[in-house]
């Protein structure tokens, strides 16, 4: 359920004319930097450690996508990035239990916090989408 959760949201994210309409590229570029493939992020729940390069993936995504800054969520983010397609209830559970990770300061723990981070995001369900929203992105 974790894979399908992370692509609709990707999916979502990619298709929407928001501030996302970089994240294409972004996550392509992340990709790159990280030294990984859309395979390596998608096989990246068969293991109880998908590796650093993959937990660096997902802070450089979202750092670029301006979710986390300074190795802290920025207040309000997951409101400002999802909050047009996904409920108020989704954003208000979202920010309440994945604002209380926090992190240490050095470069490792970053990207194990962006994992962290990646993973509570993973809890939006698709009962969170606006019902205007899950038509829209299921047309082709």
């Amino acid at each position: 359920m974790h894979f399908f959760t992370c692509c609709a949201l990707l999916l979502v994210v990619v298709t929407l004319p928001t501030c996302f309409v970089q994240a294409g590229p972004i996550k392509d570029q992340c990709m790159a930097a990280a030294g990984i493939t859309a395979q390596d992020v998608a096989n990246r729940h068969e293991t109880d450690d998908p590796g650093h390069s993959v937990k660096c993936f997902f802070r450089c995504f979202l750092e670029n996508i301006g979710i986390i800054a300074d190795n802290q969520i920025i207040p309000g983010a997951f409101d400002r990035v999802l909050g047009h397609i996904v409920t108020a209830e989704a954003v208000e559970r979202m920010e309440a239990t994945c604002n209380m990770i926090k992190s240490e300061t050095s470069h490792d723990e970053s990207c194990e916090f962006a994992w962290q981070i990646s993973e509570c995001y993973e809890g939006v369900r698709l009962s969170d989408v606006k019902k205007g929203q899950r038509t829209r992105n299921h047309r082709g």
